[in-house]
């Protein structure tokens, strides 16, 4: 096993000791962000095939919440408290475990995990995760940012693969101003897709600048909105507002439809429709490389709505419970 816990460009001549103990944002049992704690938790060694990484940025999403309030209590239930969300993170590889290629300590990464697991999420100091789910970063890379690519931009990744939609083709995006919608709108408009987006009055500018081609109005009169335009339904639909049926009424005979929650039960046969899980794709290496090459050329833009310490977690978590941003909430240690 390789280790070092010098910053990046620095070799020191002896490594470091691996820590046997982290900082993390945790809880014992469910309920609000009241009940979360930053507490001090085992660390973890890289066994084969894992990287350890010091992290230096973790994000709060939606799922965050569901993990929390007991949403998915059912899938945690051989797991022993504390709990440790996080679905993404950046920061700095700092030991390696036999069998690792392509990745060295001090270089700076992205990350995805499941924090349904014993050893948590990515909402602590260091995390160990497996090699195949964790990309290098150029140099110089800001890091804060990059954590909000790993997670939605596989999502809007995995959605577009699924619809495999020709150039040309129309597609439906709704929650279009969130951070999953605006990455579906960015890679398809790189596909040569034609966008309508859904948009409130305040989101205009940013839906057009993130390459939306049309704009309907969210709310009352959407779903009529879009069919004045679109008679016979559009080609494809990513429906990240999880307006279910309603979406799929609107995508044409012989069209595909993703959502984003697998609770949606969509009444159509005559579509292809399906939902994504990125933890399906988390040891996709390969996309994850791809995506911080968008990240670099331009195609994504990251968005972060507010940075704050691991110490704020209550009020990162009651900013994403209180909806609205248009930038995701990013923790540091």
């Amino acid at each position: 096993m390789h280790y070092s816990l010098a910053p990046s460009g620095e070799h020191p001549i002896m490594p470091a000791p691996l820590p046997s103990h982290r900082r993390a944002v945790a809880f014992e049992t469910f309920g609000s962000p009241e009940v979360l704690r930053v507490m001090e938790v085992p660390a973890y060694q890289p066994q084969a095939g894992e990287v350890l990484v010091q992290v230096a940025a973790a994000t709060v999403n939606p799922t965050d919440l569901l993990m929390l309030g007991g949403s998915q209590a059912a899938r945690m239930r051989d797991l022993v408290p504390p709990y440790i969300a996080g679905m993404e993170l950046a920061g700095t590889v700092v030991a390696i475990g036999e069998g690792v290629q392509g990745l060295s300590t001090g270089q700076s990464v992205i990350g995805i995990v499941n924090p349904r697991r014993p050893q948590g999420g990515a909402q602590a100091q260091f995390v160990c995760l497996p090699a195949a789910s964790v990309a290098p970063l150029p140099a110089g890379t800001d890091l804060v940012a990059a954590a909000t690519l790993p997670m939605n931009g596989l999502t809007a990744w995995m959605c577009l693969e699924f619809m495999n939609l020709p150039v040309g083709a129309s597609l439906l995006v709704t929650g279009a101003a969130g951070a999953v919608g605006g990455f579906v709108i960015a890679l398809a408009r790189r596909a040569g897709l034609h966008v309508v987006a859904d948009a409130k009055d305040e989101d205009r500018e940013l839906l057009t600048r993130l390459g939306a081609h049309e704009l309907v109005p969210r709310g009352e009169g959407f779903a009529t909105a879009v069919r004045v335009r679109y008679p016979a339904g559009l080609d494809g639909a990513v429906d990240a507002a999880l307006l279910g049926n309603i979406a799929a009424g609107l995508v044409r005979q012989g069209g595909a439809m993703v959502s984003l929650r697998g609770s949606q039960d969509i009444q159509r046969e005559d579509i292809r429709h399906t939902h994504v899980s990125v933890l399906q794709e988390a040891s996709n290496q390969q996309v994850l490389r791809w995506l911080v090459d968008r990240m670099q050329d331009g195609t994504l833009a990251m968005r972060v709505g507010r940075v704050l310490q691991m110490a704020q977690a209550k009020e990162a978590y009651a900013l994403v419970n209180q909806g609205g941003l248009r930038g995701r909430v990013v923790l540091t240690p």
